[in-house]
Formats: structure tokens, sequence, C-alpha cells
């Protein structure tokens, strides 16, 4: 995948001259996978796949409405299957993933209480497009994305609610096309705690269907899966976020967990 959605930054513009920094550790590992049509398949001795990865989402405020967004990822890619002939073959890759540059706008705002922006980005890859590299598709990329983000502030409820939907292109002639989506709502568990649950998922299309064990390649396939994610408030300008999940359904991907650490600096 090319990037994160990172639940802790939301849909929240960031504000004039404002600066956000966020480096995060990602990890997910699947034994099982789901076919082509979504049955699921379970994973033979020692093979799997598994991925570690260092991201950094840089923003800044142009202005009270418009953001300028930077997220880039440094992918580490493990896979094992078994061929034909039963033996266990083992691939790994590791280096600079794609960069997603792009620019976030304020569309409207209700009360300063809740937002709803758009974000338009570029997906360029950072590695040689001319060799076969499994950190990414090889193509250059465009998404479109639209954010509803706000506060719950009822007598019974207090937090926040995140909404997103994409749509995402990449250039080649076998795409893919993914539509991406999050919904996500989290409540403060006292003044510098807060808990929040996530569903997201993408859908993506492809006329090639075949499946990769490298499961970053896969270019038609489906999944959603649903987060866990608990942050502490250090001070007004440093938090941390801790991010689980499990992936419960999908097709021609696999079937797994893993989880983040996030560290979020406003400058």
């Amino acid at each position: 995948m090319v990037s994160t959605v990172n639940t802790a930054r939301a849909g929240w513009p960031i504000g004039k001259y404002r600066n956000l920094v966020i480096p995060s550790f990602n990890y997910y590992t699947s034994k099982d996978t789901w076919d082509q049509n979504g049955d699921k398949i379970k994973g033979k001795p020692g093979a799997g796949f598994t991925s570690y990865s260092f991201g950094l989402y840089a923003g800044y405020g142009i202005t009270r409405r418009l953001d300028a967004i930077v997220n880039v990822l440094y992918p580490m890619q493990y896979s094992a299957y078994r061929d034909g002939s039963n033996n266990l073959v083992k691939q790994n890759s590791q280096g600079l993933g794609d960069l997603q540059a792009g620019l976030s706008y304020n569309l409207f705002n209700f009360g300063y209480t809740s937002f709803l922006s758009v974000m338009g980005s570029a997906i360029i890859p950072l590695y040689d497009t001319t060799k076969t590299v499994a950190l990414g598709y090889a193509s250059y990329g465009a998404e479109l994305k639209l954010m509803y983000s706000g506060a719950i502030d009822k007598s019974w409820l207090k937090g926040y609610y995140n909404l997103e939907v994409g749509y995402r292109r990449y250039f080649a002639d076998q795409g893919p096309n993914v539509i991406i989506y999050t919904a996500s709502m989290g409540v403060p568990l006292g003044r510098r705690n807060q808990m929040s649950v996530e569903l997201s998922g993408q859908n993506s299309y492809s006329i090639n269907k075949s499946f990769n064990p490298n499961l970053a390649v896969n270019r038609d396939y489906r999944f959603t899966k649903g987060a866990l994610n608990y942050g502490h408030t250090f001070t007004r300008r440093f938090s941390v976020f801790l991010s689980g999940f499990y992936t419960f359904t999908g097709r021609n991907t696999g079937q797994g967990y893993g989880g983040s650490v996030q560290s979020i600096f406003k400058l």
C-alpha cells in the first residue's frame, strides 16, 4: 500500500503557519489468505507474509483552510511460499516506497466543530521503476479523498469522529483503481488519554487478477479491517498513539493482524 491513513491526524485543518510531523513504525503479518472468491485458504507450513515499515507524515498549514501534506514509507517486506515441488521459497525487499504529496483544502466548517475537506495528492515511486522490485506498483498515480471530521458534544457522549472516502488511480496499463474508506470514533479517557475504534478498507480493481505472496504488489483485491487505538497527550505539542488491527474479511489478500506506533509533533 502506498500509505497509511493516520487516524490521529484525521481531517482537521492543521492551522495557518503550523507544522505537523508524525513519524511512525508499522507492523503487519499474515499466515492465511483469501482467494479470488473470498474463500479462506490455510497457509502451508513456513509460508506467510510479514512487513515492517517506518513512515514519516508531514503537514504545513499554508492558510487556515489549505494544508500541504507529504507522506512516505520505508518498508521491509518478507514473504515465503511453497512451490509446485513443495519447496519453501523466500523473498524479501526493502527500501523507500512511494511518496504521496498533495494539498488538503477545508471546504466548509460547521461552527468550527466539524470540517468537510478534500485532498488531492500525487503518488511518486522513489525506487527504480525499470527494475523488478516489490516495494510498490512501480507506477505514478493520484488520489482524491473527501474527509469529514468533527467533535461529538452530547450530554451522553463526548468525543470525535472521522469519515473518509477516496479514489486512487495508478497510471499503468494494469492500474489498479482503488476505492479507500475509513470510519472512526474516539472518546476521551480523562484529560490526557483517549481511545478510538476504526473500520477501514480498500477495494482494488485491475485486469491483473493474479495472486502474489508479496501482498504489497497484488492489484486486484479487497479487504476490511478493524482497529483499536489508544492515545496519550504528554504536552500540547507532543502525543503518542498505539494501534492494533485485524483484517477480518478480504479477497486475493492475506488474513492478518498488526499494529503501529505514532509520535505526533505539533510545531
